[in-house]
């Protein structure tokens, strides 16, 4: 019988970190950013605490660790290293700092889990947590004075007072919770009462994802529809198709109001598209600007440089993860923690885990469309724990093989 994970303090911290972002950002918006400053200051110092505490484990843990997740614990060093090669190597590295350190943490408490218990249950037991913390925007979008009647909440930012997030939360929530729910309804024994709260707030979340005019999670969404209809196992095909006309009968009612945030999206997007894709001209300038001066397509300008970003595209940042490795760190650091935070994860995904999960593609995703890589960010600390647990399942499953029977996918009680 596996002791259970939710004893394990590492893991409750983790849980408080993971909390402590979203209830930072549902502050920053409801006080006008008035909390922000103090808000960050206490996530350093639990992060600081949570540091510490790993100082606590046992050596051979420490040196399991240090052995078999080198790669990750060299990316995180790397991206530290790069500052040095900046214009201004003082505000590089302490810019660089914001994503190391707490990435750092991630990977030795998650490595230290992976060693202890067994993959699927790990895995099962972060789907729990990270389900429950995106539950709170769902909730919060009826407290404040959310609807089901509304078909457009693209319009609420961080200046609705009376709103606790903004659109793209309620997209990003909404995706994550109905995802993770799914994956926890299939693979993990539930008591009868959380099984219909996954259910109901499932639907909700799913009608808000198409309210919030965030076109990141509709893509993600039609993924994670794509791997549902082609490798998720144990559902006929029929009933698959049954369950998708779910969604596409909310996208038929909400494309019958003009005013809705998906006939709002889409005339936006024929607009942009006329224009070109942000993201591929932000790319263009940056790539020229570099071969101005080639040195920099290896060292970068510096992790998260926003005065020098602004100089070369004038916007304050990219709007993009995987960009902000690769112009802030350069193309060999970018290439790194494209194999060991894409790649790999991404391949021991569709080999060993699609068949039964669907959680990965919209943490993918997302990062593409919006930055996430500093440990205050929307959804750091769930996409860096997931994708590490990706990365190394089959590593350290392979470490314990002669200690364990367990498979990667066997059901466990979280």
């Amino acid at each position: 019988m596996t002791e259970s994970i939710s004893k394990e303090t590492i893991f409750r911290l983790l849980f408080l970190n993971i909390a402590l972002v979203i209830v930072g950002y549902a502050l920053g918006v409801l006080t006008g950013k008035a909390s922000v400053g103090v808000m960050r200051i206490f996530k350093y110092l639990v992060l600081l605490l949570c540091i510490l505490q790993l100082f606590s484990l046992k050596n051979i843990f420490l040196d399991l660790i240090t052995r078999y997740s080198q790669g990750v614990i060299l990316l995180a060093v790397t991206v530290l290293a790069c500052a040095v090669f900046t214009p201004n190597p003082a505000l590089s590295a302490a810019l660089a700092l914001t994503f190391s350190v707490p990435f750092l943490y991630i990977v030795f408490a998650v490595s230290y889990l992976l060693i202890k218990y067994p993959v699927a249950y790990v895995l099962n037991s972060f789907l729990s947590i990270i389900n429950w913390v995106y539950m709170l925007p769902i909730v919060s979008f009826f407290i404040t004075g959310g609807s089901l009647t509304d078909t457009n909440i693209y319009y609420v930012s961080g200046e609705n007072e009376d709103s606790a997030f903004v659109s793209n939360h309620y997209g990003w929530s909404g995706t994550i919770f109905l995802i993770t729910g799914i994956d926890l309804l299939r693979n993990t024994k539930l008591p009868y009462w959380r099984k219909i709260l996954l259910i109901i707030f499932g639907v909700i979340s799913l009608y808000i994802v198409l309210i919030s005019g965030n076109r990141t999670s509709w893509l993600s969404l039609l993924l994670v529809s794509m791997v549902f209809l082609f490798r998720y196992q144990s559902i006929p095909l029929l009933y698959k198709c049954l369950l998708l006309t779910i969604p596409v009968m909310l996208v038929l009612f909400l494309l019958a109001d003009s005013k809705s945030a998906l006939n709002n999206r889409f005339k936006k997007t024929e607009g942009q598209a006329k224009k070109g894709e942000a993201r591929v001209r932000v790319s263009a300038k940056m790539i020229s600007h570099f071969s101005k001066n080639p040195a920099l397509f290896v060292t970068g300008i510096g992790m998260f440089n926003k005065s020098e970003i602004k100089k070369i595209i004038n916007w304050s940042g990219y709007h993009n993860s995987y960009f902000e490795v690769l112009f802030g760190a350069g193309l060999p650091v970018f290439l790194f923690f494209v194999y060991l935070l894409l790649v790999r994860p991404a391949w021991n995904y569709i080999r060993y885990f699609s068949q039964h999960y669907l959680f990965l593609p919209p943490f993918l995703i997302i990062p593409y469309f919006e930055s996430n890589l500093t440990g205050g960010q929307f959804l750091f600390f769930p996409w860096f724990i997931l994708v590490i647990i990706m990365s190394y399942a089959k590593k350290f499953t392979e470490m314990k093989a002669s200690a364990t029977n367990t498979t990667l996918n066997e059901p466990v009680s979280v």
